[in-house]
């Protein structure tokens, strides 16, 4: 592989739908190969369980020799510790080595980003830090918030703190404007869960401002049956907690909606202030990406929030792409879905760390993976980032060779990736009050449907709450229970289908307004021909009907193929959870008849394989293709695509990792499209095709 045009990095345009904020970085625009080392010895000494030739490893990874390795593989960031919460002075002679190595990579063409950890190694920071005391987390009962059990010599860190961030601020200014850093990387961007989470007095002060400025005196007895907000208090929740399967109780409901919201405004604060050292020093956080989680009650994360800031995002979650034994299609699409609906990319580990693990708050982690299918996946569903291919452990900066096609085709493909935006047909919508308040009945209804959207290869996107407002990107909402929608909300829907849109919903979708109090009947009633819900009926064929210009379907509930776990606040749906639903094939054809059977492409494969549709802005339209099964490959893959109005296909180029220049197509061109057919792929392919007008 040529190393030449493999180093250089420009820039990052918006890539999402709806249109979302994004980056205006230009250097991330020619897209990210990543490279990592993120444990300095100073703190793996105080953990234990390292290597003996940990410090000797570490210190030779940041030398000459590693950027010119990192450099010739096509890696053009590479990620190092910066400050994890020792102390400034604990952490200088470690600093004092970064500072070195960014000085060295800079002169070669690597850029280099900073790690910052979000505990407080207390038994360092507060003799160096007397004040630091005050900064940590402590639960209602007083105690300080570990950060996991067998590692209580770190507390974490509150960030309403008006002193840590204040403290944290120098910090920064050190890494961006004397490190000169290209990237802050924030770990544990997120709360801990209760009966962990934060009751300090700067987390009550802020809770209380937070209800007055949403609940005045009428408004409040409203809300809680009394007008003085003034009484209410962040809630406690006893040693047995999070016993209940929803939340409906109102002051829980607002204690997870102010998590979610300080969490955001703390992230803006530190991506502000950054961007304003320097903006072109990129922000990124980790902020427990992982739908299948229930992180909107339990780690106070509301993404479609949260990912308004910063540059990037970082994923950890166990959803590595596999075909199983047992049927199950797994993978991280989910979250490359909704990241690129909020305009950021996402990088995901890619290379197999080996060594032990450190340990985290899924402590069931096991990124061992296929990496050419994590490669494939990213190639897909990303927006230009492979992700890190390269390290985490130290001395394993050396790139896995079955990614050097891959890494290959991103570099020379270039033109072809970037200033994309994501084809979506059809919206699946996440709702804060839904999937966070009753995960048992929204999330697992949605995984399971967006399961459905992704085998069948329906070109989707995942939006959140902010999104409902403007639905016109699409042709079909999809509401798979989502239960609590808010009096506007439902508004925006009925208008979406009155105007030609189309929904369809199952389950309780619209029977609760945003506070989960229960309306008299759907709220989208009129829309979908059904007043309450159908749900405890045997009977579940989908019920269609069309509204004004626009089309409805009920389907009474999505049925697990698989006993679902029982209800709990604390929900978790994991892939082994993920066969397709026993009426799979009723919630395909709804949506194929709500979209009147003009999707944007058609794919016809096995349901091992997948599809993305993209266009570059006033470019080629670009469909990916991802083969679950490496070892079979597919043949002779059926495809029409039907372009956007008044441009016609000119033209096709099918590019794999084994063959980046490229072959031609034939297409069959109709009214409708093009028809042609994929000879043959074996984990990725990627279909170019030109566009002109009609």
């Amino acid at each position: 592989m040529s190393s030449g045009g493999a180093t250089k990095l420009f820039g990052l345009t918006p890539d999402t739908v709806p249109s979302s904020t994004a980056s205006a970085l230009q250097w991330m625009r020619d897209g990210l190969v990543l490279g990592s080392n993120t444990i300095a010895p100073s703190f793996i000494r105080r953990r234990g369980s390292q290597e003996t030739d940990y410090a000797e490893k570490w210190r030779a990874d940041l030398s000459e020799t590693t950027v010119q390795t990192l450099l010739r593989q096509g890696v053009n960031l590479t990620v190092i510790s910066f400050y994890k919460g020792s102390g400034l002075k604990t952490e200088g002679p470690e600093i004092e080595i970064a500072r070195g190595f960014v000085e060295l990579a800079h002169r070669h063409g690597l850029r280099v980003g900073g790690y910052v950890g979000g505990s407080l190694l207390y038994e360092t920071l507060e003799a160096e830090e007397p004040a630091s005391k005050d900064w940590k987390q402590i639960d209602e009962f007083g105690n300080p918030v570990y950060y996991t059990p067998s590692q209580t010599f770190r507390y974490m860190a509150c960030r309403n703190n008006p002193g840590y961030m204040a403290y944290m601020k120098d910090v920064l200014k050190l890494g961006v404007q004397q490190l000169h850093l290209d990237m802050i990387h924030f770990d544990q961007l997120m709360w801990w869960t209760a009966p962990a989470s934060c009751h300090c007095s700067h987390c009550r002060r802020q809770f209380k401002e937070f209800l007055k400025s949403r609940y005045p005196a009428q408004r409040a007895l409203l809300r809680f049956g009394f007008e003085n907000v003034e009484l209410l208090d962040i809630p406690r929740f006893g040693s047995d907690s999070l016993q209940f399967a929803e939340v409906n109780n109102p002051l829980t409901q607002e204690w997870a909606l102010f998590r979610a919201w300080s969490i955001a405004q703390r992230y803006k604060e530190f991506a502000n202030y950054i961007h304003d050292l320097n903006p072109e020093t990129a922000v990124q956080g980790n902020p427990t990406m992982n739908p299948d989680l229930n992180v909107g009650f339990m780690y106070g994360v509301d993404y479609g929030q949260l990912l308004e800031n910063g540059d990037m995002c970082f994923s950890e979650e166990d959803n590595q792409a596999a075909w199983t034994d047992d049927g199950r299609l797994v993978s991280q699409i989910r979250t490359y879905k909704v990241t690129r609906t909020m305009g950021k990319p996402l990088w995901v580990w890619q290379a197999p760390i080996r060594g032990p693990h450190l340990e985290t708050v899924a402590s069931s982690i096991n990124w061992l993976s296929d990496i050419e299918l994590g490669l494939a996946e990213a190639l897909a569903y990303n927006d230009r980032n492979l992700g890190v291919v390269a390290g985490w452990d130290v001395g394993t900066n050396t790139v896995p060779e079955l990614a050097n096609p891959y890494i290959e085709l991103f570099h020379k493909r270039a033109k072809d990736l970037v200033d994309t935006k994501t084809v979506a047909d059809v919206a699946i919508l996440r709702s804060f009050a839904s999937i966070a308040f009753n995960p048992a009945g929204a999330n697992t209804s949605t995984i399971l449907f967006e399961q459905s959207l992704i085998q069948a290869k329906i070109p989707f996107a995942i939006i959140f709450d902010r999104h409902v407002t403007d639905l016109s990107a699409f042709k079909v909402l999809v509401l798979a229970d989502q239960d609590a929608l808010s009096d506007q909300q439902v508004a925006s829907i009925r208008d979406f289908v009155r105007a030609g849109g189309s929904v369809v919903a199952t389950g309780r979708s619209s029977l609760m307004n945003e506070w989960r109090l229960v309306r008299p009947k759907l709220g989208l009633a009129e829309v979908l021909g059904v007043e309450q819900p159908l749900d405890n009926q045997k009977e579940n064929t989908p019920r269609r009907q069309e509204h004004g210009s626009g089309r409805a379907v009920y389907i009474a509930r999505v049925e697990p193929s698989v006993v679902p776990p029982p209800p709990q606040i604390a929900y978790s749906f994991p892939n082994h959870y993920w066969h397709l639903a026993k009426n799979h094939e009723d919630l395909i054809a709804s949506v194929r008849w709500a979209a009147r059977d003009r999707l944007s492409a058609e794919v016809k494969a096995p349901d091992w394989v997948t599809m993305e549709l993209a266009r570059q802005d006033k470019g080629p339209l670009l469909l990916h293709l991802v083969n679950y099964k490496p070892a079979e490959t597919v043949k002779d893959i059926r495809v029409i695509v039907r372009p956007p109005a008044k441009l016609r296909v000119k033209g096709a180029v099918l590019v794999t990792p084994e063959n980046i220049v490229g072959q031609n197509l034939q297409f069959e061109s109709t009214p409708d499209g093009i028809s042609m057919a994929v000879p043959s792929m074996r984990v990725y392919a990627l279909v170019t095709m030109t566009l002109e007008q009609a």
